[in-house]
């Protein structure tokens, strides 16, 4: 996708110049071009560059929309007979700082509009559903109405767990005629990977020989931390083994909390901070197995981050990670069952071997971004060819 630096609000124009250039790049295509604008557009979330990445070969000139007023360019560009796929990620911002739900379905229904402006030009929509409700959801009957008024607009809804249709059930219904099934790409090539176990241990303060799991990203209320130091307190005492929690701690109730616990617990490395990318790799490698002790979870990044990085992990079993995890390289725990997190974390002792961080490796492999974004190109491109 187009990467030139921008200032923080574009000026009117910006979307429709850049839409022009990424168009110009597909010319001499045997393919009729699509103008692919995705929107909200995160630059530090590197999921929306690798998805796109192959896009071009197959027609799509994919473009950031980042803020909504562009959106008003990408209708501008329908109007004028340009074909445009409006690609929709994440919906949380829609009704971010919303002070009521009656406000938050007043955004909603504006944002709404804006999409039948859209369809009624001859545009099309997709969406790709990342989440059941958005992590920050405070309003969660008005955050699955806009979910399924989304879906019931959309011409394509990109799920990456085959268990999307039935997970978000009890908030809102898919399509199923309309679904394109793609996974979650790996993020090989996506973050640097340079530096050594050993190295990476003596910079985290770790021993060789400790078994070392690992929780990256940031801390927030849904991951469910609290469940996991009351895991980690129920495990035997044992010196050679140790817990490192990364990330940047959001504002939401109960983060303090996990934080003084994390801090307190014995065998606990606590680094609440916004982890820089290059400083990714030193905690992945780092690290014998990564950890997903989330209470409700649909996809996750943080799961492909860590096979990328060939580290065996432990995620909820009822949740569409599991689509992505084999008894070779992964244990599955219930949120409901009392213990059964921490008799994961044991059980997945052996799970520190070169059999299990081979198999990580190749299961993120066989998800690589190459494979992904053509697989969704394609799928994209045959989807829009029969809608309508």
């Amino acid at each position: 996708m187009e990467r030139r630096l921008r200032p923080s609000k574009p000026a009117k124009g910006d979307f429709t110049e850049e839409a022009a250039a990424a168009l110009r790049a597909l010319a001499g295509s045997d393919l009729e071009p699509w103008l692919l604008a995705a929107h909200p557009s995160f630059v530090t979330n590197p999921y929306q560059d690798l998805l796109y990445q192959r896009s071009r070969e197959h027609g799509l000139a994919p473009v950031r929309v980042r803020r909504d007023e562009q959106l008003d360019e990408v209708l501008d560009l329908q109007r004028a007979g340009l074909p445009t796929v409006l690609h929709l990620h994440w919906l949380h911002l829609v009704m971010k700082g919303a002070g009521s739900a009656k406000e938050a379905r007043k955004r909603a229904d504006e944002f709404l509009l804006r999409l039948d402006a859209q369809r009624d030009a001859g545009g099309r929509l997709a969406w790709t559903v990342h989440n059941i409700l958005p992590h920050e959801s405070r309003f969660d009957a008005e955050e699955a109405r806009l979910c399924a008024e989304v879906a019931g607009r959309a011409d394509v809804v990109h799920v990456m767990a085959e268990r999307t249709p039935e997970l978000v059930a009890p908030f809102f219904e898919l399509p199923r005629d309309r679904l394109l099934i793609v996974p979650h790409m790996s993020y090989t090539g996506a973050y640097e990977d340079h530096v050594s176990r050993l190295d990476a241990r003596h910079e985290l303060g770790l021993m060789p020989d400790e078994l070392v799991y690992l929780v990256l990203g940031s801390i927030r209320p849904y991951k469910g931390l609290p469940e996991l130091l009351d895991a980690w307190a129920e495990l035997p005492p044992d010196r050679a083994r140790r817990l490192v929690i990364a990330g940047a701690p959001t504002d939401e109730a109960g983060v303090d909390e996990v934080l003084e616990r994390a801090a307190l617990a014995t065998g606990v490395i606590l680094d609440a901070r916004k982890i820089p990318p290059n400083e990714m790799q030193v905690f992945l490698r780092a690290a014998d197995i990564a950890v997903l002790p989330y209470r409700r979870a649909l996809n996750s990044g943080a799961l492909l981050l860590a096979l990328t990085f060939g580290l065996p992990v432990i995620v909820p079993a009822d949740s569409g990670l599991v689509e992505s995890v084999e008894d070779s390289f992964g244990r599955t725990f219930d949120p409901d069952v009392t213990g059964s997190l921490a008799e994961a974390l044991v059980g997945a002792a052996d799970l520190a071997s070169e059999a299990a961080h081979g198999a990580a490796l190749a299961a993120a492999a066989a998800v690589s971004p190459e494979v992904v974004s053509r697989r969704f190109s394609i799928g994209l491109r045959e989807a829009l060819a029969t809608a309508r």
